[in-house]
């Protein structure tokens, strides 16, 4: 699987990534002249076991964000890394270890907010002692990301338990003027329009895929 679309290692998931990556695109591409919050509709992508997610948050050519899955000799590890300079999450440091920062709605992501790393661990059960993911209902990854000569601002709604290993990506978005952005924020609602037309489409693709 090329770079191009949100990828896993494991074939059945990369096609349905693949069609999630079409409807966000096809919204992003409608909203992107008016400097706006280009949202990814809700997609509830699974990130198994011994694999990652290489999240393309913008449709460009390349992935964003990869969200890690795997499984250590000290139990299961769930971790997060921004691909590109001068990309950075929201995280903090402890102990000498990186930590992703576990963020409710309504958390401003901007230039002074984000970092200092542009890594952290978010589960890693007594490993990590500090990690603020082990387990996680809709919490928010904030972070910067580059986009050619651009740096946005957006945020990654997911769930997971460390204890079971399960690692759910809800649905992301970013400002794609370059301004800062508020966890959880969306569209305003006449453009919410564009991505249930993305959505509709998005299940007849997936409906498709079953049926083969």
């Amino acid at each position: 699987m090329s770079d191009s679309t949100n990828s896993m290692s494991r074939p059945n998931c990369s096609a349905r990534t693949a069609y999630a990556l079409a409807a966000g695109a096809a919204a992003a591409a409608a909203l992107n002249a008016s400097g706006a919050i280009v949202y990814s509709g809700v997609q509830d992508i699974a990130v198994a076991q011994f694999s990652s997610l290489n999240l393309n948050i913008d449709g460009d050519a390349s992935g964003d964000l990869l969200l890690k899955n795997y499984v250590f000799g000290g139990g299961n590890y769930q971790g997060a890394s921004v691909n590109f300079f001068p990309g950075k999450l929201m995280s903090f440091n402890a102990n000498g270890l990186s930590y992703a920062s576990a963020l409710n709605a309504g958390v401003t992501v901007s230039s002074s907010s984000v970092g200092p790393s542009f890594f952290g661990s978010m589960a890693y059960g007594g490993a990590n002692p500090n990690a603020q993911f082990n387990n996680a209902s809709n919490k928010y990854l904030g972070l910067s990301f580059a986009s050619g000569a651009n740096t946005y601002y957006g945020w990654v709604r997911v769930s997971l338990s460390n204890a079971t290993g399960s690692f759910m990506v809800h649905d992301w978005a970013y400002e794609n003027s370059g301004g800062s952005i508020q966890t959880g924020a969306v569209p305003a609602p006449g453009a919410l329009g564009i991505l249930a037309a993305g959505a509709s489409g998005l299940g007849l693709l997936r409906g498709r895929k079953r049926s083969k």
